[in-house]
């Protein structure tokens, strides 16, 4: 009989391990696609970016930080002037809440926190719609002033 309950505790474990692996991986897959079609026009397929006029989305401390910033940008979008890493950038990013969902947001933030070399955590639906709750009244694009004063971590759902 316990043998029998060990058995089904591994399972279970080893299916929760298998499906998260698969989620990330189609998280991946999705946010590939999304950015493809909406951000790498400004920011490059390689996360590069435009010198002085759109910040590179490789190697930032942003990207790299908590989630709780990259996600406020892109459900709000920003507008310049700004710094990212020391270097001046004076492009408008316009704000994606009432474009993609909730799924499609995370699925993009996970990819471009962990592409191009980048460390990020991946960025869940439950995150997202802490974050667009807590921007729901907001309408105006994020200044740099306004992202530096978002804590640099995670968001808590």
């Amino acid at each position: 009989m316990k043998k029998n309950f060990y058995k089904g505790v591994l399972l279970g474990i080893a299916s929760l391990f298998l499906s998260s692996s698969l989620f990330a991986q189609d998280a991946m897959k999705e946010g590939k696609k999304f950015y493809d079609m909406n951000c790498a026009a400004c920011h490059q397929p390689t996360g590069t970016g435009v010198p002085g006029v759109y910040p590179p989305l490789s190697g930032t401390k942003i990207v790299n930080g908590g989630s709780k910033r990259v996600v406020a940008i892109i459900l709000n979008g920003l507008q310049g002037p700004f710094k990212v890493d020391g270097t001046q950038y004076n492009g408008v990013m316009q704000p994606w809440k009432a474009i993609l969902s909730d799924d499609r947001i995370a699925a993009v933030a996970t990819y471009i926190r962990q592409s191009w070399g980048n460390k990020g955590t991946p960025v869940t639906v439950e995150q997202v719609k802490a974050a667009r709750e807590e921007y729901k009244s907001r309408t105006a694009p994020l200044s740099e002033a306004d992202v530096n004063a978002i804590p640099d971590e995670d968001i808590k759902p």
